[in-house]
């Protein structure tokens, strides 16, 4: 599984040049390898901060290298719209840097998420992810979260919604 020594913070200024050329760097591997998912449009700091702060970044961190990431959120009015504020907390853009692909970082965004749930309280944590995205959905199902249910938000594709319930 490689080096798991991971260190998962809250972004830092000095941070968003790395996190920004993770994600095009990502985009590029998954169009070279016919991934659909992103497009480089959709990874800049200004889409960013049309849903997101910075302050809703979590960055994950090897060797001081950044090699993983995500946004963590407490309400998610596009995917959940029911949903109140502080009901849950919710997963978004969860990225690893190719180069660090299949080293069980992601995993651990996931439970880093989930133990962020827990201890502040939260009943659950949810999730979305493109209903096509196989592999995705196969790690989140393994990491305990469930199908909530599958549906058309966006026209060129189905999203699928998970949560995890904490007992």
């Amino acid at each position: 599984m490689g080096n798991k020594k991971l260190v998962i913070e809250k972004l830092t200024k000095s941070d968003i040049t790395d996190i920004l050329n993770m994600y095009k760097k990502r985009v590029i591997y998954n169009i070279d390898h016919g991934i659909k998912q992103w497009t480089l449009d959709e990874v800049t700091l200004e889409e960013f901060a049309k849903t997101y702060t910075l302050d809703d970044y979590y960055v994950g961190k090897c060797n001081s290298k950044i090699v993983c990431g995500m946004f963590i959120v407490d309400v998610d009015k596009l995917y959940w719209p029911n949903a109140r504020k502080g009901e849950a907390l919710y997963l978004h853009k969860i990225v690893v840097d190719p180069d660090h692909s299949g080293k069980g970082y992601g995993g651990l965004l996931i439970e880093y998420f989930k133990e962020k749930g827990r201890s502040e309280g939260y009943s659950e944590v949810r999730l979305d992810v493109k209903e096509y995205k196989e592999k995705l959905r196969s790690m989140y199902e393994e990491h305990g979260f469930q199908l909530v249910e599958i549906k058309q938000i966006f026209t060129e594709y189905k999203t699928a919604l998970y949560r995890y319930k904490f007992k």
